[in-house]
């Protein structure tokens, strides 16, 4: 029937249950006589109508009971959903979603029919919705944290942070490619994560670029609270940038990671690399703006804000530091007679010879033509002393090979201290070391001086 069509529940219900009533009281005559009633009766008019009427009152009544109670659950349900849809609207433009939370809008039905199943199936979407809002806001916030930050190392010890606490891991790294090397900007709570770096797991997985769980080198540990443990899931995460693969993420946890973690980390990772990316382009010009183009070294902008920096530091610590000037001798004349690229090649091959002679920890810097500074934290005078003996040394054995001829150069050397010269601040170190390194040239050149001039620049 074209009721059973109809895009009106009710009307196509009461159209139904009207007409199987009056076609029940039509066929009721024929089997009251079946029953016994005389034909002469259940034919007659009379009885016809009263039991087509009575098959329309139950049919009317039978609506009205399905009315009442499917109506109002359906009519909740719907209210509901469009509470749901009206906080949608506003928490978009508002952002606050807390009306949208399934405490508050999910239906309460115990029915176990098929209302009951639509109110769980309602509830299960709301949950959905909530959890896929949940989601977006975890990574927006992840996203919106990290784009303000431009220092790879904070970056990178921030974004490790976060991942750990959203993901539930009890340790992990981040390595990233940095000028043809794998390094590990952050770690937390591994022991020897440099090992990561030798894994073979590690090594396979650069060719795929792919999400998968790896077994740790056998002496990297998870750092736990009381003791140390070997995790039982290890989740490698790549991070790229337009298809171009930056580094991973590798996060060990004591228990096995759920499927929505594993879901949801490469959804923020995808903004982690981004947000890399930016700050690798930003250290990248750091860099290049830090260094002198010639030597490598810092320059004397960025190196003299390096010793200011060094100095507040060992003067938090208590610590000395020694300051070591190196002049080239007699280079001038090299350059007059041998032109300007022997020079350059000189100079190249002395700042080679001197960062070699310095620890990790120490600092060289290109001052200014033939000149180069050298700060050593955590040196004595006579720490710094030697360091000095040792870098004249090294540029005297030093040898350039220029259009046939072989070049050679010394150096006069002066060296200060913060302690042993009680000296506080930048200007008065330096001006000590550089009048111990014109009392060397004075005294004959090619030698190293660390004490006597200059003392009454000493505060």
């Amino acid at each position: 029937m074209s009721f059973y069509r109809s895009k009106h529940v009710f009307r196509a219900l009461a159209w139904g249950m009207v007409s199987l009533g009056i076609l029940t009281g039509a066929i009721f005559p024929l089997v009251a006589m079946e029953l016994g009633v005389s034909a002469d009766l259940a034919l007659s008019p009379s009885f016809i109508v009263t039991t087509l009427a009575a098959g329309l009152i139950v049919g009317g009544l039978n609506f009205a009971l399905a009315s009442r109670i499917v109506r109002p659950r359906l009519r909740r349900l719907t209210d509901r959903m469009r509470q749901v849809r009206s906080a949608m609207d506003q928490a978009t433009y508002s952002g606050d979603w807390s009306e949208c939370d399934p405490s508050v809008c999910q239906l309460q039905e115990q029915a176990e029919d098929e209302l009951g199943d639509v109110a769980d199936s309602y509830n299960a979407l709301l949950q959905a919705l909530h959890a896929a809002h949940r989601v977006e806001e975890r990574i927006q916030n992840f996203n919106n944290t990290l784009s303000s930050q431009l220092d790879l190392h904070d970056l990178s010890e921030q974004a490790l942070a976060l991942l750990i606490e959203h993901s539930e891991a009890d340790g992990g790294a981040i390595i990233l490619e940095k000028q043809g090397e794998w390094t590990i900007p952050a770690s937390t709570g591994l022991i020897e994560p440099e090992a990561i770096l030798k894994s073979s797991a590690l090594q396979a997985a650069h060719e795929q670029a792919a999400v998968r769980r790896y077994d740790l080198p056998a002496e990297v540990k998870v750092d736990a609270v009381l003791s140390h443990f070997m995790p039982s899931d290890v989740l490698l995460l790549p991070i790229k940038h337009h298809g171009l693969l930056l580094g991973w993420v590798v996060l060990a946890a004591a228990s096995p990671f759920s499927d929505k973690t594993t879901r949801l980390l490469p959804l923020m990772i995808q903004g982690l690399g981004l947000a890399l990316n930016n700050a690798l382009l930003h250290d990248d010009l750091q860099r290049v703006a830090a260094l002198d183009p010639l030597t490598g070294l810092y320059n004397r902008r960025f190196g003299m804000k390096r010793l200011e920096e060094e100095l507040a530091r060992i003067q938090r610590n208590q610590t000395p530091l020694s300051l070591i000037i190196v002049d080239l001798d007699h280079f001038k004349r090299l350059n007059d007679t041998y032109g300007h690229l022997a020079g350059d090649k000189v100079l190249v091959r002395a700042a080679s010879v001197i960062r070699d002679m310095l620890r990790k920890g120490d600092v060289v810097m290109r001052y200014g033509g033939e000149e180069f500074i050298a700060i050593l934290p955590g040196s004595d005078i006579e720490d710094g002393q030697d360091v000095a003996e040792r870098i004249r040394f090294a540029l005297a054995q030093s040898q350039v090979e220029i259009a046939g001829h072989t070049l050679s150069v010394t150096a006069s050397l002066g060296v200060s201290c913060t302690a042993d010269d009680r000296l506080t601040s930048a200007e008065p170190l330096m001006k000590l070391a550089d009048s111990r390194l014109y009392a060397a040239k004075s005294g004959g050149r090619d030698r190293v001086i660390a004490e006597g001039a200059g003392q009454a620049l000493a505060s």
